[in-house]
């Protein structure tokens, strides 16, 4: 049930296939070769809800041997190489300690992707530290950690929302002027006050005029809308991110209520022997995406 596409609205066929006509027997197609058709129906549950519990499925299936017990994958279905977008593949040493490697150069080789090596324990830390981090901001001054979120993602249209609004008023009223003097030149033509060739001039002037304030009023709206959405999610991650301004260390609740995706990136020429080796790890938060 929590795999089927059908409650998102899509219509998933192929699913299987008879082998011969002789038999009976289904057998399963790979599901990347499934024929998914969507919004076929109407949904009832989101898309977004729907990918979130594919996420949590793979997460709690993932664990890894180690001294005769399962240790939890904490950051399955989290962490990511920034350079080909393959899942970090959590293993261990026979030192029996763990660490994560890039999946597609542990599986091809370094000549696919680099191997992104880091130990898990400093991967924790890193998280750790950043999720407390801002957990402190934004108890400590919400108003100040959200307007210098709201700087970070959009800066430029922040700065430009007042007088946006006053040339989107203006260019409203300017279309519905357009609008009636277009019905009295109309009007005019008909009752022959205006002659044909200049009625054919001002139509054309004013359809021109009409496309312009119309795709202006178009582009102003949706910069107006992308400010008040990213106000609206830097509030939604504010009340989530407070909740954890205490805690002692992370589960995978956490960081699955917390955190869309982790990545890291190598420096190129970096091997993992090299001294000085550098590697950027970004936190791709829920609803604000990275912060840093």
């Amino acid at each position: 049930m929590l795999q089927n596409e059908i409650y998102v609205g899509s219509m998933v066929q192929g699913r299987q296939y008879t082998p011969s006509y002789r038999s009976k027997k289904r057998e399963p197609i790979p599901k990347e070769d499934w024929v998914v058709v969507p919004d076929m129906h109407e949904p009832i549950i989101s898309r977004e809800l729907f990918d979130e519990a594919q996420k949590r499925l793979i997460a709690r299936k993932k664990t890894i041997k180690a001294k005769d017990k399962d240790e939890p994958a904490l950051f399955a279905g989290l962490f990511y190489c920034e350079a080909c977008g393959t899942s970090m593949k959590l293993g261990v040493s026979q030192q029996k300690y763990f660490y994560y490697m890039c999946g597609r150069s542990q599986a091809i080789g370094t000549v696919a992707c680099s191997s992104h090596y880091i130990n898990r324990d400093t991967l924790y830390q890193v998280v750790q530290e950043d999720i407390k981090r801002n957990a402190k901001l934004f108890s400590e001054d919400a108003e100040k950690a959200a307007q210098k979120l709201m700087e970070l993602k959009c800066a430029d249209q922040q700065k430009q929302t007042t007088t946006m609004k006053r040339d989107l008023a203006s260019a409203k009223k300017r279309l519905a002027d357009l609008d009636v003097k277009l019905k009295r030149t109309y009007e005019d033509n008909m009752s022959g006050k205006l002659p044909d060739h200049i009625f054919t001039m001002f139509i054309a002037d004013y359809d021109t005029e009409r496309a312009t304030l119309k795709a202006n009023i178009a582009e102003m709206e949706k910069t107006l809308e992308k400010v008040r959405d990213t106000k609206a999610d830097i509030e939604r991650f504010a009340d989530l991110i407070r909740k954890y301004t205490s805690f002692e260390k992370l589960d995978r609740f956490m960081l699955h209520e917390l955190i869309d995706r982790i990545t890291i990136y190598e420096t190129p020429g970096m091997g993992r022997c090299r001294k000085g080796k550098e590697k950027r790890i970004t936190i791709y938060y829920k609803f604000v995406g990275a912060i840093q």
